[in-house]
């Protein structure tokens, strides 16, 4: 087959290509401009760099950095330069990226002293050699074996042990002149395609900072973080390496070795064990309304069920509360860009109503709580009354409550 057909589901156009072109030779003949990309592609709805060779017919849509993949894409080259520019500057160092914080990246550089603003400076310095010299990144395939030797003759002990959790007989990692690691996804095919970065000292390590999604000529607007929430994504990297399951390849790793309950039977323990703390500072101070925050599906209301018994073990009387339960109705739920109902957002919960509620129980009055009724989209009353006296406590929890 001489030539592919290559149907591009960003303007619905068929394109005819010789057998062996990559995405930048479709994208050159779909005829559209993109701005801030592409950096990446969903070929066949699997995200895809732009050196992807075609060998069959295929559907494309192309990314740019205002999509989550192309943001991703762009991130993971950005972790790549920093690698390199580590490496480079700081030979011994290691360098620990973590997760997100203040809307940018915590990385921690082990360098056996202090983190210093110079350190920084170097290091960022370097970046903006690598970005600027336009070197290219490249894919690389080979027997997992020999990746495997090549990582553990660098001493990438991580990476060496999430390749042997692998089953894989070949696998890819990535070249950057002489720095080499290995990316569960794409990356960018050069470097001079990262446009805009920062790299700035945060606490004891860096605040790696990326552009925005929304706008990608702008850096993300650092968002003020609670020293108190940094101090616990501290606590529980702590935690990981005194369990000795810091990376992906060490949980594998412990797991196959048969560690699984003896990891979840601890996880448990740690966090049975913050709850009886918390429950104790609630009776200590006072507390008459507590506030349990989360993404959803993360466990919010079986954390509130599992605070409130011990809170009644401290003598006090919990009464669970549910944000969700303080939605306005259906049609007056707002809408995201895409037409659909934006549960997420503040004002999706009648907050008067709410504040409302609370004063009145905070002053010993009796309020009659609400219940929303999800398939009519509508608040209903049911007779639930609550009034509160100094033994009692409420527990609110939902996406909402911070």
């Amino acid at each position: 087959m001489s030539e592919l057909r290559i149907r591009c589901r960003n303007n619905g156009k068929r394109i005819s290509v010789p057998f062996g072109s990559n995405l930048y030779d479709v994208f050159a003949k779909a005829g559209f401009q993109m701005e801030y990309g592409p950096v990446a592609a969903r070929v066949n709805n699997k995200v895809q760099g732009m050196n992807y060779r075609f060998y069959n017919n295929k559907d494309v849509e192309f990314l740019s950095l205002t999509s989550d993949s192309g943001m991703r894409t762009y991130t993971r080259t950005l972790f790549f330069i920093l690698a390199k520019a580590v490496e480079d500057t700081y030979p011994d160092a290691q360098l620990l990226i973590g997760g997100s914080v203040c809307r940018g990246y915590y990385c921690e550089l082990r360098i056996g002293r202090p983190v210093e603003d110079d350190d920084v400076r170097r290091i960022k310095h370097r970046m903006q050699e690598i970005i600027d010299a336009d070197m290219p990144i490249h894919r690389m395939q080979c027997p997992i074996e020999e990746a495997i030797e090549m990582f553990e003759k660098r001493g990438m002990k991580s990476k060496v042990q999430l390749l042997e959790s692998q089953d894989e007989l070949y696998t890819y990692y990535y070249r950057l002149g002489d720095t080499i690691d290995y990316f569960y996804s794409c990356l960018l095919t050069r470097t001079s395609q990262v446009h805009l970065f920062d790299l700035v000292k945060f606490y004891d390590g860096m605040l790696l900072r990326t552009p925005s999604r929304k706008d990608p000529s702008q850096l993300e607007e650092i968002m003020e973080q609670n020293k108190k929430m940094f101090d616990v994504m501290i606590e529980h990297h702590r935690w990981q390496e005194i369990l000795g399951v810091r990376t992906a390849g060490e949980l594998n790793r412990a797991i196959k070795a048969g560690y699984a309950t003896d990891l979840i039977n601890v996880s448990e323990a740690l966090q049975s064990k913050k709850l009886s703390n918390i429950a104790d500072e609630i009776a200590q101070k006072g507390a008459r309304i507590v506030l349990l925050a989360g993404p959803s599906s993360s466990g919010k209301t079986t954390t509130a069920k599992r605070l409130a018994v011990l809170v009644m073990a401290c003598g006090l009387r919990p009464h669970t509360i549910s944000t969700d339960d303080y939605f306005v109705n259906r049609v007056d739920t707002p809408r995201d860009a895409n037409g659909e109902y934006d549960f997420e957002c503040i004002e999706a919960v009648d907050t008067a109503f709410f504040n409302k509620q609370m004063s009145a129980l905070l002053r010993g009055e009796e309020i009659e709580l609400p219940r929303y009724d999800f398939p009519s989209g509508e608040r209903v009353f049911e007779g639930r009354k609550l009034r509160i006296g100094p033994e009692d406590v409420i527990i609110l929890e939902g996406n909402h409550a911070l």
